[in-house]
């Protein structure tokens, strides 16, 4: 055999293992741009999802896991139909602790100066005007700074307009502290029967007068003056 043949048969020889390499390089290479695809694909949607699931609602939840519901004590108060001969007047309120939507405590007690408790529901339109009216007549100085104000966030449900509460409550920048009451105990105890739902307290925590629907700010600086203090 001829040197030239040699060569010949050496550079089959060489081009044989590059075509049979090529096969194989290039499923190997189409299944690692493939992954690097289908990577990009999960991740994309794992940031998405989560975004979605890591909310307000969710951190209300886990809230609530690690501080529990409300704890009442006391007698529940009758439910409430009408202000006019509310039988529930002079009735010691059930004495509320609980806590807001960043776990802070809050309580519904005796202080010795009038209380007002606002009962909300995200999803009510007429607790979504009144919300915003009352926040603008707080940031005015013209609410009475002897009586203590509280919000409760009640009637909560996902599938309901509005929600969550919490982000609701911080785009009218309300500064009332606010019970996250989830299991609606709270509102069962006071005798809520709508929404927005007012009741004002005694300085002794016995109920003054419970008011229900939208009310103008004018009644309602009409009935805290009349409150007694202590």
């Amino acid at each position: 055999m001829t040197s030239k043949s040699r060569a010949s048969r050496r550079e089959a020889a060489r081009h044989q293992r590059q075509t049979s390499a090529s096969r194989w390089l290039l499923p190997i290479g189409a299944l690692a741009l493939g992954g690097v695809a289908v990577l990009a694909i999960l991740l994309s949607q794992g940031g998405s999802t989560g975004a979605a699931v890591v909310s307000p609602s969710a951190s209300a939840a886990s809230s609530e896991g690690l501080t529990g519901p409300p704890v009442i004590t006391g007698s529940p108060l009758p439910k409430f139909t009408t202000t006019a001969n509310d039988s529930a007047v002079g009735l010691t309120a059930p004495v509320v602790h609980g806590h807001d939507y960043s776990g802070a405590p809050v309580s519904i007690a005796p202080t010795g100066k009038p209380m007002m408790v606002l009962f909300a529901a995200h999803w009510c339109p007429h607790c979504q005007r009144e919300v915003p009216l009352i926040q603008a007549w707080i940031d005015s100085g013209k609410a009475p700074t002897d009586v203590d104000m509280i919000s409760v966030s009640t009637a909560i449900d996902p599938t309901l307009p509005n929600y969550p509460p919490e982000a609701w409550f911080a785009s009218v920048h309300w500064t009332l502290p606010v019970i996250v009451d989830s299991t609606n105990s709270v509102a069962q105890a006071y005798g809520l029967s709508g929404y927005p739902f007012f009741v004002i307290l005694d300085g002794s925590g016995k109920v003054y007068e419970r008011l229900g629907g939208e009310i103008p700010i004018s009644q309602l600086e009409s009935v805290l003056a009349a409150v007694p203090r202590s």
